[in-house]
């Protein structure tokens, strides 16, 4: 989505007053281009809603009849985006190895045949049920609260994602027209 928004001042004019007003939201200016263009980066790669997320958010300056017409276009920034890839798809190894261990181990203390996993449950040469239901709980447990974080880290991406110029829009918005 891009952001539009006319300004009743010369590009000039128009160019310090955005300057100012991204800067003072914290933004990070990466590159500008005198006075048609800035480059901006805001956020965290930590942060989880659109006004903390980090993005880069190119802003165009163009004199028009009226005054200047500010547009504004945000993208995640590719480290947030990594960041939240590497993160999930670690976690969904971690769901399938979890759910690995807490089979494999049921299956052990119903038949009592040798299994990958079920050396975690032999205590000095004999088999401790406790250790095992034990383990496998935690599995389970951890599978499930790992799949949970995966469906939640979704849902940031996809809010985040579907309102990634709300921060941009705020900011022109601030302006004077």
């Amino acid at each position: 989505m891009v952001v539009k928004r006319t300004v009743k001042l010369d590009i000039d004019k128009t160019y310090t007053a955005v300057k100012a007003a991204f800067a003072q939201k914290g933004c990070k200016i990466i590159s500008e281009k005198l006075p048609t263009q800035i480059l901006a980066k805001q956020g965290s790669i930590w942060g989880t809603s659109t006004k903390t997320a980090k993005k880069i958010i190119d802003i165009n300056l163009v004199t028009v009849d009226s005054g200047t017409q500010v547009t504004c276009f945000s993208r995640l920034s590719s480290d947030w985006k990594n960041l939240a890839l590497v993160g999930s798809t670690f976690a969904a190894v971690m769901v399938g190895l979890c759910l690995w261990i807490a089979i494999d181990l049921s299956a052990f203390m119903v038949t009592l045949k040798p299994s990958f996993w079920s050396w975690i449950m032999t205590v000095n040469g004999n088999i401790d049920f406790r250790v095992a239901q034990a383990f496998a709980s935690l599995a389970r447990g951890l599978a499930i609260f790992l799949s949970l974080t995966i469906v939640l880290e979704i849902a940031i991406i996809i809010y985040v994602h579907a309102k990634l110029d709300k921060f941009a829009k705020e900011t022109l918005n601030s302006l004077s027209s």
